[in-house]
């Protein structure tokens, strides 16, 4: 394929993300507006050429296309974006390589959202050989990824074969992390990650299932830094921590979101006065709570 076509995908793809359709809306709600839907009507219709004629040159790009369908609601489009960038990281680094291991779990992670359990948990077991073989029982790839099969397990309603999943991922151990730098990316999917082991340890199944759901935000900015799509998903993110009663949690990302909103909207935007309301709430809840 031409460079040139995969180029004006992303660009279009990019001004969705970064927000230039976009009015204050949670991200469960983002594929529901009408520039959106027809946005995603014209690239399925691409999609298909794009994944055929896609190399191994474009393998980065199929990732950053896979994020925006998954994250905008868009499974179907996701899937094949997915898929080719397993099959050329399979033919160019081998199906054991740790690097191919995550872009199977990158497509088990949209089976997981998908719920299609089955499909999710062949794709994490394979990972988890390649992981432990590369890295060993310890190493937090590992952990995760037993961690990611417990809730797998959890979703398809295996609490047995979930909890021996969840012992060898030790995440009770790590209920409380802390970043570990000033970056407020540092370890953000480990602190999601321990928030879901300690409401999987609360037997609560579904909630923990809902917070790793949201790993895939972190994902996300990586893939597309600076995107009001992601900020509109930590905004969401905010609201469920509260709704369990993680009011610092949810204060924290909430902050996150203003201040990726400040720098891509500006103060008086819609979106950043929306989710200044929010943060404003969110302190006077927290306040109320310590002092009761």
């Amino acid at each position: 394929m031409t460079q040139a076509s995969f180029a004006s995908a992303l660009a279009n793809t990019g001004q969705i993300m970064n927000g230039a359709f976009m009015q204050p809306a949670s991200s469960f709600a983002i594929a529901e507006q009408p520039e959106i839907r027809a946005f995603f009507q014209d690239l399925s219709r691409v999609a298909p050429l794009l994944v055929e004629e896609a190399q191994v040159a474009d393998l980065a790009n199929l990732h950053r296309m896979g994020v925006a369908c998954r994250l905008c609601g868009q499974f179907d489009l996701a899937e094949g974006f997915y898929k080719k960038a397993l099959e050329l990281a399979q033919t160019s680094l081998g199906a054991d390589a740790p690097e191919t291991a995550t872009h199977r779990n990158f497509l088990a992670g949209l089976y997981f959202m998908w719920g299609r359990y089955d499909e999710s948990i062949a794709l994490i077991e394979q990972s988890l050989q390649v992981y432990r073989a590369a890295f060993g029982a310890e190493h937090i790839y590992t952990r995760l990824t037993h961690f990611g099969l417990a809730l797998a397990y959890a979703g398809k309603g295996d609490r047995q074969r979930s909890r021996v999943q969840y012992d060898l991922s030790a995440l009770q151990t790590q209920v409380h992390v802390e970043a570990q730098s000033k970056d407020r990316w540092s370890n953000f999917t480990a602190k999601l990650s321990a928030l879901a082991a300690a409401k999987y340890e609360q037997g609560r199944y579904d909630q923990a299932v809902e917070l790793f759901r949201h790993c895939v935000i972190h994902e996300a900015n990586e893939a597309w830094p600076g995107s009001l799509v992601v900020a509109q998903s930590l905004s969401g993110l905010a609201v469920l921590c509260r709704s369990q009663q993680l009011d610092g949690e949810a204060l924290e990302f909430c902050k996150m979101a203003l201040h990726m909103k400040k720098e891509l909207c500006g103060e008086s935007h819609p979106e950043y006065q929306a989710t200044l309301r929010q943060y404003q709430e969110l302190q006077e809840s927290y306040a109320r709570r310590v002092t009761s």
